[in-house]
């Protein structure tokens, strides 16, 4: 099933079709195509609009890419992550977080190992909802019988990006807008002095989300807030159950953090730390939107599945968004993305791709064990919110030496259109996408009598020709993130498939974490460290040691 993609016949096609297209100019291929925009937009379920007619392809790349899928087996590869089978290799697991969201159970198909695990995931569903209704309607109180009013999410990653994106997102659907939602993630101690010096211990409950709990930052943090919340009770044991609650898949160590089992969400060990947010990973979205709204966000997520699983390769979002990113760093060799959202309330969401994208796929080692020396994998996301990004980095979009492809994102609704600030906002939108693909030459084709006698030197020429992607979102809900956040899911998964590389794990954060162990012992002494102190355990270069030794005599002084 696991195919080098390069050694395929589609590869080589597509190689020969590049040669071909990639001389022609994006208004070219406009003129060519009267209904380009027919033929390379799809709409999901009447509420995300995908415009895709602003790249350098035709029908035929598409179809080229179409042959790659069936010549790699896709659909062989997707029906093993239906069935349960373990994908992550690597760590042999299955990939099942569409099970998360099917609330209706429509993937089961009898499987029975599918069906113990569904058991265990409506039982936290219910459990997550039981919660939110406690914490809602007051009916949990801190331990001297304070309202709670400061929900504060401990967790780093995916257990971090995940709710702090979201909750950000959905702030206009917050139930209780007294309430306060706040992060800590850092191992900077400043990270959470910032917010347990600006909050009462005794309206405050901290949940805790590690998958292994042995996360350094995030246990770290956790004892900190614990020694916060004892030191205000006077060491009073019990208060703890009244301001932690505690999200794990490892059971024998979170029990240890003493607090009682009603307090402790065990979720299973297969669910990934990026692709978590509906599983009791997202608890704090439950605690901040309510739960009627957290099940419209798994119900977005669920519909987006079902579009991946059915739709045709041809009108399907994710593969369409996974063959671009593809395309472009492959073979025209562009290994950066932009995210561009132009909604202040979705500014988290390029941080989030960046991890969600760049830990899935950012691997050097294929599904058959093989450095790959021959393709890329991940691009380099990075991103911002427009207009702000207008005044910064678009500098470069237009007229820089590196191509850029970019996804926009909007909103076509909104609750506020004071001074006409939205129509204001979206116009912004469409002409930064109008003036990448066409540059100046727009204006050449519509006879516009504004730069009829303007003088277009180089210094001001714009040349146009950039790529990007048209993302329009009827509303930013729950309904419609949950499909959003999982197109992009999806669309990592792809890439993962036809790269032949394993999209959920991330073992290149590992050696960092071992190194730190040997290193931490020898931070913060009044005494010099020599090379075989560490060096017994393992190799300590020239550049570190002395490094430690002038932070340690700086610091020390």
């Amino acid at each position: 099933m696991f195919k080098n993609p390069i050694k395929t016949k589609s590869w080589n096609n597509l190689m020969n079709h590049y040669e071909y297209i990639k001389n022609i100019k994006i208004i070219d291929l406009f003129k060519k195509d009267k209904k380009r925009f027919k033929n390379f937009s799809i709409n999901f379920n009447d509420c995300i609009l995908l415009d895709y007619s602003k790249n350098y392809i035709n029908l035929d790349t598409i179809n080229l890419f179409v042959n790659l899928l069936d010549e790699i087996n896709f659909k062989d590869y997707i029906n093993s992550i239906l069935l349960g089978e373990k994908i992550n290799f690597t760590e042999n697991k299955p990939v099942l977080n569409f099970l998360l969201r099917d609330i209706n159970d429509i993937f089961l198909k009898n499987n029975n190992l599918l069906l113990e695990i569904k058991k265990d995931i409506n039982a936290n569903l219910n459990k997550i909802k039981f919660f939110t209704e406690k914490i809602i309607n007051n009916y949990w109180l801190g331990f001297s019988g304070k309202k709670i009013k400061n929900i504060v999410n401990i967790g780093i990653g995916g257990s971090d990006f995940g709710p702090r994106m979201i909750i950000k997102s959905l702030s206009l659907y917050k139930k209780n807008k007294k309430q306060k939602n706040f992060f800590i993630s850092n191992i900077d101690v400043t990270d959470i002095l910032n917010v347990i010096n600006n909050i009462s211990p005794e309206n405050t409950l901290f949940i805790v989300c590690s998958k292994t709990f042995t996360t350094l930052e995030t246990l770290n943090n956790a004892n900190i807030a614990k020694k916060w919340i004892l030191n205000f009770y006077n060491n009073n044991i019990n208060s703890l159950n009244n301001h932690f609650i505690l999200v794990s898949s490892n059971f024998n160590e979170v029990i240890k953090f003493g607090v009682n089992l009603n307090n402790i969400f065990i979720v299973d060990k297969w669910v990934n730390g990026r692709f978590s947010y509906c599983s009791a990973f997202g608890l704090s979205i439950s605690l901040a939107i309510g739960f009627d709204n957290f099940l419209k966000l798994l119900n977005g997520a669920h519909d987006m599945d079902l579009h991946f699983f059915n739709s045709s390769y041809e009108k399907n979002i994710p593969i369409i968004l996974a063959i671009l990113s593809i395309w472009y760093s492959n073979f025209f060799k562009f290994f950066t993305k932009a995210i561009l959202v132009y909604n202040e309330n979705l500014s988290f969401l390029p941080l989030y791709l960046q991890q969600l994208i760049m830990e899935s796929n950012g691997k050097y080692v294929d599904y058959n064990g093989n450095y790959i020396n021959n393709y890329y994998t991940s691009s380099i996301i990075w991103g911002g919110t427009g207009t702000i990004s207008q005044h910064s980095f678009y500098q470069l979009l237009h007229q820089g030496t590196h191509i850029i492809p970019c996804d926009f994102i909007a909103e076509i609704s909104s609750n506020y259109n004071i001074n006409n600030s939205h129509f204001k906002l979206i116009s912004n939108f469409f002409s930064q996408t109008q003036a990448l693909a066409f540059g100046d030459n727009i204006f050449k084709i519509n006879n516009d009598i504004f730069f009829k006698n303007l003088d277009l030197s180089r210094f001001i020429k714009f040349k146009g020709n950039r790529p990007s992607n048209t993302i329009l979102l009827n509303k930013i809900n729950p309904y419609i993130l949950g499909s959003l956040i999982t197109l992009y899911e999806y669309k990592v998964i792809t890439q993962g498939i036809i790269l032949n590389i394993c999209s959920f794990d991330q073992w290149g954060v590992e050696l960092g974490k071992k190194l730190y162990n040997y290193i931490y012992p020898y931070i913060g002494f009044n005494k010099k460290i020599y090379k075989n102190n560490i060096s017994k355990k393992i190799f300590i270069d020239n550049s570190t040691l002395n490094l430690i030794n002038y932070f340690n005599k700086k610091y020390l002084k």
